[in-house]
Order: structure tokens, then C-alpha cells, then sequence
């Protein structure tokens, strides 16, 4: 190996550490493993990783003329790096290839998208802390956007009484106290301007007991004739998530995720089913209602994570609505996704899929702990049903 080939080979098996450790950290997070380990395992893999690659580098030059070709290293480290370097050349071919999958072009038949620009909007930051400041000041952030999302989904089995019917999907608002409840007041005002038939708000909605108010002044304010439907996520365990309901339901949303409801929209049969599974439990299996013998019906799935497709397709839902990954926040050019807290990984961290019968749209989120995104802008997502011809 030349010293060129040498130093190609190491940044490669660089990548592939990060890529490896990313990746179990997204399982790990999917499996609902104890908060702190998910919060300290990249970190901590991220230091040895790079401990690892200065001392090669290191002992590379202190070689001078005689080249240190560290991948002929016959332990444990030669091993490790070959398995990297693997790892990380294999990624531009298979990450490629997943972004390529990431939506279903015989489903999605539309998709328009319409950016909203939130502090010219309303004429300020409106953000609290000073580390959010600071990332909202890097280059080609988009945090504090909106893109308003318009997407025509063809839907299997869907009634013909409900062709052409709107939902906005929202999920992941994260209200924290660091955005502002400004920032929220102008989403709800975007989404009511929609006019949608409903609106499905798939978890993560707030955090902090403070932002309690916020749900009566900003989210009671949303309006749909048909519903605003909810379940919560992860985050909304954090604090009281009770107490979260109470205030959620006094707000005038409705809770689908501890059990069916049977409805009528536009005189078809309609039945919502909820999972906020694996963080809340759920009713079971066998207690959900079956599909409704010889009239067409719309069953249509809010869940927090997209790792529960497969109990939406054992429910026989014909759509579901998820969230909980944020598109990743940061979408890297040719490698796309990499950070998904998902059983999946990346395979559904936004996008639209399907799974037999069973549509999956994973909405990119409103906001995060975090307000940095590259490549992946906050979504209101409005979705147009149709009939899959």
C-alpha cells in the first residue's frame, strides 16, 4: 500500500466507526434503552474513535521512510479497522440505495413543497437559549423554517366517499421553553390556513410543565371539521403524561392511543387505532376491532415510531401516521440519513412506504432538543387521499 492508499484507508475505516456506533446508538434508542446509556454510547464511541486514529496517524509519521501500514497490524486494532474500512466503503453503495427507496413513487403520485421562512415571519428569533442562537447562525440551518408539504398519497383500499379527503400530519413539536410559543402560535396559524378535513399529531408534543399553557393558547386553536386526533411519544413520558392528557383533551384533541375509535367521515366508515408503544402500553392486540364485514372502511394508525409498521400491518391499517425520527435532522449529501433513533436505523427515518395494504408516512417533526438541521426542514405535511388505482 502506498502512503496515499494507506491514508485513504483510514478515513474510510473512520467513517465506518462513526457510521458503526451511530448505528448502534439507533437501535439502542428504538429498543427504549435507558436514556442515559442512549445519550453517552456515541460520545464515548466517538472519543475512542478518535484516540484510535490519531495514535495510528501518529505512529504512521513517527515512521518517516519506512511506511506504517496499520491495516497489516496483526491483533485486535488490524481486525477492527479492516471491519470499519468495510463498513464505511460498503456505505456508498448501500446508503445511496436506501435513499433511493425512501419514497414509494407508486403511492406518493404528488409532492409539492412550499418553504416558510419563521423569524421573517415574525420578525425576531424566537428562540431562548443562547446555544440554540448560536446554531440558528450556522450556515444553511434551517431549523427555524416550515415547509409546508403537500402530498397526494393513492391509498389501497380507500372508501370512495373519502376521495380527495386533507389530513395534516403533525409530530415531534417538542415544546421545551427554548422555541418560543410564538414559534408554535405561527404553526398553528399555517396549518388552520390549510383548511384540512383532519389534523393527527403523532407525539413528542411537549416536555416541560411550563409550556403547559401553551397547549390552550397555541394548539386548542387548531381546527379540522373531522378531528384533531393525537398520541404521544417518548418525550411526553418525561413529565407528567397524565396530567398532558388531561390538558390535551381539554384543549378540545382527541386521544387515540389507548383505545379504537369508531367513527363516520363523509358517511364512510372510518376506525383510528393508536400505538405509543414501546414507551406507554396500548390496548392489545386481540382488543382491537377487525375490519368491518362487507362495508369499505379507512383505518388509519397514529403511532410515535415508525418501528411499530408492523403492528400497523396486523392491525390491517391502510394508513399510518409517524414520527419520532425527524428525518434525521441532518441529511448528508450522497449518504443521506444517518442518525435515526430507530430498531430500523435509517430505513424509515422520513418518507413514505408500503408495506402490503398498509401506507407508512414518517413526518421529518416540527422541532427537537436540538435546532439544527441541514437538508431536512420542519414539516407540516398535508396529505390529499386517493384512490390507488
Amino acid at each position: 500500500m502506498t502512503i496515499a492508499l494507506v491514508w485513504i484507508g483510514l478515513a474510510v475505516a473512520a467513517l465506518g466507526h462513526a457510521l458503526l456506533w451511530v448505528a448502534v446508538a439507533n437501535r439502542l434508542h428504538g429498543y427504549a434503552a435507558p436514556r442515559p446509556l442512549v445519550k453517552t454510547i456515541v460520545p464515548l464511541a466517538g472519543i475512542a474513535g478518535i484516540a484510535l486514529f490519531v495514535l495510528l496517524a501518529q505512529r504512521f509519521l513517527e515512521r518517516g521512510d519506512v511506511p506504517f501500514n496499520p491495516f497489516t497490524v496483526r491483533n485486535a486494532t488490524g481486525v477492527y479497522l479492516w471491519v470499519c474500512a468495510t463498513i464505511g466503503a460498503a456505505s456508498f453503495i448501500v446508503k445511496p440505495w436506501g435513499e433511493s427507496q425512501r419514497y414509494d413513487r407508486t403511492i406518493l403520485l404528488n409532492w409539492t413543497a412550499d418553504r416558510r421562512d419563521v423569524v421573517k415571519a415574525l420578525g425576531r428569533l424566537p428562540l431562548s437559549s443562547l446555544k440554540s442562537k448560536l446554531l440558528a447562525a450556522l450556515p444553511y440551518n434551517e431549523a427555524m423554517s416550515l415547509s409546508i408539504d403537500r402530498k397526494k398519497l393513492a391509498i389501497p383500499r380507500l372508501p370512495a366517499e373519502l376521495e380527495g379527503l386533507t389530513i395534516v400530519h403533525l409530530s415531534d413539536l417538542h415544546m421545551t421553553g427554548d422555541v418560543r410559543r410564538e414559534f408554535f402560535d405561527y404553526l398553528v396559524r399555517q396549518v388552520n390556513d390549510l383548511r384540512p378535513d383532519v389534523i393527527a399529531i403523532t407525539g413528542d408534543i411537549i416536555e416541560e410543565p411550563e409550556c403547559y399553557p401553551w397547549i390552550h393558547e397555541s394548539l386548542a386553536q387548531l381546527c379540522a371539521p373531522l378531528g384533531v386526533y393525537f398520541v404521544l411519544g417518548n418525550h411526553d413520558v418525561l413529565i407528567d403524561h397524565r396530567r398532558t392528557l388531561d390538558e390535551l383533551r381539554r384543549g378540545g384533541l382527541i386521544h387515540v392511543g389507548a383505545r379504537p375509535l369508531r367513527t363516520d367521515w363523509n358517511g364512510a366508515a372510518v376506525t383510528l387505532l393508536g400505538n405509543e408503544g414501546p414507551w406507554l402500553p396500548g390496548p392489545k392486540l386481540g382488543d382491537l376491532p377487525a375490519r368491518r364485514d362487507g362495508a369499505q372502511e379507512l383505518r388509519l394508525a397514529l403511532v410515535h415510531t415508525p418501528d411499530c409498521i408492523a403492528w400497523g400491518r396486523q392491525v390491517d391499517a391502510d394508513l399510518m401516521l409517524a414520527g419520532h425520527t425527524h428525518g434525521g435532522q441532518i441529511q448528508l449529501p450522497i449518504l443521506g440519513v444517518v442518525a435515526s433513533p430507530s430498531i430500523h436505523g435509517a430505513r424509515y427515518a422520513c418518507g413514505v412506504f408500503r408495506r402490503g395494504d398498509t401506507v407508512l408516512h414518517v413526518s421529518r417533526g416540527v422541532s427537537g432538543e436540538t435546532q439544527l438541521r441541514w437538508r431536512c426542514p420542519p414539516e407540516i405535511a398535508l396529505l390529499e387521499l386517493t384512490a390507488l388505482k
